[in-house]
């Protein structure tokens, strides 16, 4: 019979780990669509020339832009940061 003394806590990081990506990816891949239909709307916005709704839709552009950027730096950075640790190296 193996010992599973050790996989115990690993199995739990694991899990953690692996939720974490799936919310980080789900998280990206719910927002990505509004941002493309405002990107393009955005578009629109500066070939007709309304310079104030293509501003205000370039900050909100923006804005959105950065927030999802964080949610995926920091997700995959958590993801490498709960990974297995090998005991073989150094």
């Amino acid at each position: 019979m193996p010992d599973d003394s050790k996989s115990g806590s690993g199995s739990i990081r694991d899990a953690i780990r692996w939720g974490l990506f799936l919310a980080t990816v789900a998280t990206f891949g719910f927002r990505l669509t509004p941002l493309v239909r405002d990107f393009r709307s955005w578009r629109t916005a500066v070939r007709v020339g309304d310079a104030s709704e293509a501003d205000g839709l370039r900050t909100y552009l923006a804005a959105d832009t950065i927030s999802l950027l964080i949610v995926l730096g920091l997700g995959l950075a958590l993801f490498f940061v709960l990974r297995p640790r090998n005991t073989s190296q150094p």
